[in-house]
């Protein structure tokens, strides 16, 4: 049967989970869906943004260093 870690491990091999991903106004966050549809694990990275030419908004780079942590915090949990 095997432990909880290697089912979670084997849907991760077996392209049988799902990554989900929310830019949000002070987060965002990542979390894996596992083939029962329920999270396995979740990561997050808090973030602001800033008011530019009158536009509430966030850098590109923001952008991608927030997304990157957050799934490597998620890796880190799964």
């Amino acid at each position: 049967m095997g432990t909880e870690r290697e089912r979670i491990a084997g849907w991760i091999r077996e392209g049988k989970t799902a990554l989900g991903m929310e830019l949000g106004s002070t987060r965002i966050k990542a979390v894996l869906i596992g083939e029962d549809h329920a999270p396995v694990a979740s990561g997050s990275h808090d973030w602001e943004n800033h008011l530019e030419d009158g536009i509430w908004t966030y850098s590109l780079e923001e952008i991608w260093e927030g997304a990157q942590d957050a799934y490597k915090k998620l890796a880190q949990d799964v």
